[in-house]
Formats: structure tokens, sequence, C-alpha cells
């Protein structure tokens, strides 16, 4: 990658009809480290225009990318969310402004029509996500870090997390059934549980806290922040939007 693609940032504005799972607007902008762009009914990338939607604020976010990641301020009077890819989502508080690096972040701005969602997709190649390390002492051992998953673990994992780990995100996603796993995967759901099992095990080591089940996904999202699941390097554009299930937070 050149300096000149790593330093460049992609904001793309979309706007779904989740009953019908299609997109019926979408537009795009490139920024440089610095840039701000302003985003909403009068902002300088548009959102709740084409499909109509007075709910989203006429300056509802600014979005500006940093040396090391985005710097985001959300106005919108509704409120907006917060979906980093494959982390929990949760709400952004308006007004404070919030300084994220994640390689694909998406903010869907909440309007006044609950049939359509409003997303704010930020992509940048240069944010990678850092390994998180325990902190280290002179006087302590840093513990050596679990190994890689293995490829059936991870078929596994990304077969029932799907839409947890989908880019474009989904809200509220859900999990695929151990049952219907097995079926994808071509084993028996008692084989699918075990190797989920092993990579929570994974996620212990870490320090995660223990679980009832592997259908948590809070072991996903640990295991992402330290490194154990690569972050998509593919953008909207060259993506078709995946099927989505209407899971809203408000």
């Amino acid at each position: 990658m050149t300096d000149s693609a790593a330093s460049t940032v992609r904001v793309v504005a979309q706007t779904v009809d989740v009953a019908n799972r299609s997109v019926l607007s979408t537009d795009e902008q490139s920024l440089g480290q610095g840039e701000s762009l302003l985003i909403g009914r009068e902002g300088d990338l548009a959102v709740g225009t084409t499909a109509p939607d007075t709910g989203v604020s006429r300056r509802a976010l600014v979005v500006c990318p940093g040396t090391d990641g985005w710097h985001v301020e959300s106005m919108n009077s509704n409120g907006a969310i917060l979906h980093p890819w494959a982390q929990a989502e949760r709400w952004l508080t308006p007004g404070e402004p919030e300084d994220l690096r994640w390689p694909r972040i998406g903010i869907r701005l909440v309007g006044s029509r609950p049939g359509l969602h409003h997303w704010v997709l930020l992509e940048s190649d240069a944010y990678t996500i850092d390994p998180v390390r325990a902190g280290t002492s002179t006087n302590t051992e840093t513990p050596r870090p679990p190994l890689p998953l293995t490829d059936a673990q991870l078929a596994a994992l990304t077969t029932v997390f799907a839409q947890h780990l989908a880019w474009p995100p989904v809200a509220g996603p859900l999990l695929l059934t151990l049952q219907a796993a097995a079926r994808r995967l071509g084993i028996s759901e008692a084989a699918v549980y075990q190797r989920l099992e092993a990579v929570q095990a994974r996620a212990y080591q870490l320090g995660l806290h223990r679980q009832h089940g592997v259908t948590d996904p809070d072991y996903l999202y640990l295991l992402v922040r330290h490194g154990y699941l690569p972050a998509p390097t593919t953008t909207v554009a060259e993506l078709e939007r995946p099927s989505m299930d209407p899971a809203p937070l408000q």
C-alpha cells in the first residue's frame, strides 16, 4: 500500500430500507488526514434526503480522520449508534467528541422513520487494529499469548458469528444456531461446540471473564481486539450489502 493510499479514508453514507433489504441511496467522499466532513440533511455528505427523514438532523455528525484514528462527534437529535466492525454496538454521547482507531466503523443515525436505517460507514486501511497486550512489569513475566486459531476453529467461529463479522455492519446481529452451522460446515453439532469451546479457551487465557456456553459474542470481540481475526480489507463499493434483520436499539 502506498503512503497516499494509506492516508486516504472513505466515508460512505447509505440509507437502507430494512424491510426490503435494499439500499435506497448511497454517496461517498474520500478525505485526507485532517479534513473535516459534516454529515446530515444539509451536510457536505447528505443523509436522510433521498428517502426523506426529518428525524435526521441537518447537522448530524462530524467526522475528521487524524494521524492515529477517527475523530467523530454526533449532534443528531435522535441519537447515533456506533458499530465498530466485530465489536459490540453502543450509543454515541451527543456533543461529546470521541477518538476511535479502527479500520471499519459504522455509525447509524437514528431518524423518525423506523423502516429506514441511515448509515455512515468509515473505512481506512491505515487504522490497523493494534493487538491488545497486558501491561508488563520488571517483576513479572509476560505470559505467552494463546496460539492462533486453527482453520477448523476459525471456520466454526466465522460461521456462527457471520453477522457479527459482516461489513457493512448489521444492526442487532443474530448468530447462526450450532445446528445450522453444523449443517453448513458438514460436521456434527457437537464438533461445532467443541471447536468454539477451544476458541473460547483462547479468550480465557487473554483475561475474559467466565461465560456459560459458546454463543455469547464477548469472546469473539476480545479475540478481534487481540488480532486473532483479520479485519476486512474490502470496501462498501466492492460489496453487496448483506441481508439484515431489523433490531434497532431505539
